[in-house]
């Protein structure tokens, strides 16, 4: 196992998780499913109870349209700032505004589907690195296309479409890489939400990912990623049969190797969220989730579209018991 860094050792506290996965497990799809956790940067905006900036603290107790307006009026007022103030300021008001874009629009991505609704698709351009688009996108050269559509019973119809072209970094050395500014980003990202998705700036901050319980039980974590990790990992585990008064064994569903290294998975990659997770807690959110869940779902493997033939039992890692 090699570290993302490969002329640095794993930690041994990470060695020991990762070295004790079945056999056919790969980390990189534990990773991809745990990617969708929020980072400590984010959570800490939900969480910080004594931060003394009133814009950061907004970002836990307001309504995206609360902050939304809240911002705007930061923003007039910066150029009646001191002229050695305002590159900080500005700064400030930039990083904030795009993570609210960032959060809003991962609440514009959680929208049901269905005909009529619209949806965004953000792709990046770049013709002489990655070939000619297949379709149109307003753009010469590299930059990146932001397009709404509205879904029908076909095919989906164009709505508007925003082309913005790259600067070349300059500040490089050697061959330049288009880039485009975060502030530019957000800025159209704030214009789409407001002009077609005003049905998600009523909603609190992070309201999709996080709840008033402590981060253990938000929601990223319940409804997504432990259920997501327990269908990736289970097939991989030996499942000892029950029989809870029956005249023969039944499958059993909750290995205990597999809800243990859900714990030290979810500890391992999402530390800011994960302090007062204990394994009974990983239980019953399994528990919940075999109950609702389709029990013709994708599972392992299949849940990313591939499907790898077993190894033979006693080669290698044998499955967790």
């Amino acid at each position: 196992m090699s570290s993302p860094d490969s002329t640095l050792p794993l930690p041994p506290e990470r060695l020991a998780v990762l070295d004790r996965l079945p056999k056919g497990v790969e980390f990189t799809f534990v990773k991809l499913i745990l990617s969708a956790v929020p980072p400590f940067t984010r959570t800490h905006l939900w969480t910080d109870r004594e931060s003394h900036d009133p814009l950061r603290a907004r970002f836990r107790t307001q309504t995206y349209e609360q902050l939304d307006r809240a911002l705007d009026k930061v923003a007039a007022a910066l150029p009646r700032l001191p002229q050695e103030r305002q590159p900080a300021a500005r700064q400030r008001l930039d990083d904030l505004r795009f993570e609210w874009a960032s959060q809003v629009m991962g609440e514009v991505a959680g929208l049901p589907r269905l005909p009529g609704a619209k949806v965004v698709d953000t792709r990046s351009v770049d013709p002489a690195r990655q070939g000619t688009p297949l379709m149109l996108t307003g753009l010469d050269g590299p930059g990146m296309a932001i397009d709404v559509w509205r879904l029908t019973d076909k095919r989906p119809v164009l709505v508007e479409r925003w082309p913005l072209p790259a600067m070349l970094m300059s500040w490089r050395e050697g061959d330049p890489v288009p880039w485009i500014g975060r502030d530019t980003i957000a800025a159209v990202y704030t214009a789409i939400v407001r002009t077609h998705f005003s049905e998600v700036l009523g909603l609190r901050v992070g309201h999709r990912w996080r709840t008033e319980r402590e981060p253990a039980g938000w929601p990223v974590l319940t409804r997504y990623a432990i259920p997501k990790l327990f269908d990736y990992l289970h097939p991989s585990y030996r499942v000892r049969g029950y029989t809870h008064g029956r005249l023969e064994a039944g499958p059993g569903h909750f290995p205990a190797a597999l809800r243990q290294d859900i714990v030290d998975l979810v500890k391992l990659e999402c530390p800011h969220l994960a302090a007062s997770l204990t394994l009974n807690r990983v239980t019953a959110i399994i528990q919940r989730h075999v109950r609702t869940a389709d029990p013709k779902r994708p599972m392992g493997f299949a849940m990313f579209g591939l499907r790898l033939t077993t190894p033979p039992q006693g080669e290698g890692k044998r499955p967790r018991k």
